[in-house]
């Protein structure tokens, strides 16, 4: 029911755009993100660009079907987060993942979070923090990228299913011992295919099948809990900041739109 629903928001947003557009094009002259903001928060004020959150992108991106980004919360910013919600607003599903935070994400240093998306076409990307106390910030950069939704991985698509699952979960410690801040990283085998990507075999669209959740836990305390789109590039890969504690394991659980569970540890010495 989930898929569903963010399918049909992606599919909501097209259709408004092709009204406002001709032919149904898609360009940046198409002001999305408001019907985007209201669809998500509502009338909630956003501040926008005021150095709570920071958005890092390409300047050029060299495949847009795997395209690193990274938030940065900056040391300043004190107290728990709450949530992270990232967008991409000319996606097919403008809704990358959700992100929300636990007890074990940790307060204080520098905080992050990096994975890697599929492009469409050029668009915004947007990075949208909350803070413990309910405020809203955004961080928004350009992408000049465009063709990652519909791109292959592998010329095979079952070579994208070898090994599917496997899971690498690790933990870094931070250089300063002072730090209450350490690193993780999962990794996982998974096609993560969006529907649109054809099977160059059959000539046929390949299902959607991708990693819709994910539960990160430091020594039994919630990390976070990623909610994410296929707009998750394929081979999932993402690298957060937890705050550091007595033993430093993560236990990673991870499960996709056909039911799959698929799970991961990390030792506390960082590997």
């Amino acid at each position: 029911m989930r898929t569903n629903r963010l399918i049909g928001f992606g599919v909501l947003v097209l259709c408004v755009i092709s009204l406002m557009s001709p032919a149904g094009a898609q360009d940046d002259r198409v002001e999305i993100w408001p019907i985007l903001k209201e669809q998500a928060f509502g009338d909630r004020p956003i501040a926008e660009d005021d150095g709570m959150v920071v958005l890092e992108v390409p300047q050029k991106v060299e495949d847009a079907a795997i395209v690193p980004l990274t938030v940065r919360v900056p040391p300043s910013v004190k107290g728990k987060l709450k949530s992270l919600a990232l967008f991409i607003d000319n996606n097919p599903d403008p809704k990358v993942a959700t992100i929300t935070y636990g007890p074990a994400a940790g307060t204080g240093g520098e905080r992050s979070f990096s994975t890697r998306v599929r492009v469409d076409n050029f668009s915004h990307a947007r990075a949208i923090l909350e803070l413990d106390d309910g405020s809203l910030h955004m961080a928004t950069r350009f992408l000049a990228a465009a063709g990652g939704c519909a791109a292959m991985q592998a010329k095979d698509p079952e070579a994208d299913t070898v090994g599917m699952g496997k899971t690498i979960v690790r933990t870094f410690p931070s250089a300063v011992n002072s730090t209450p801040i350490w690193a993780g990283q999962v990794m996982i085998k998974h096609p993560n295919h969006n529907g649109m990507q054809l099977d160059i075999n059959t000539a046929k669209f390949i299902p959607a099948h991708y990693v819709k959740e994910m539960t990160v836990k430091r020594d039994g305390e919630l990390v976070l809990k990623l909610d994410a789109t296929f707009s998750i590039s394929t081979n999932p890969n993402f690298r957060f900041t937890f705050g550091r504690g007595d033993e430093n394991h993560l236990d990673v659980v991870i499960v996709d739109t056909e039911g799959a569970v698929f799970d991961g540890r990390s030792h506390g010495s960082g590997s």
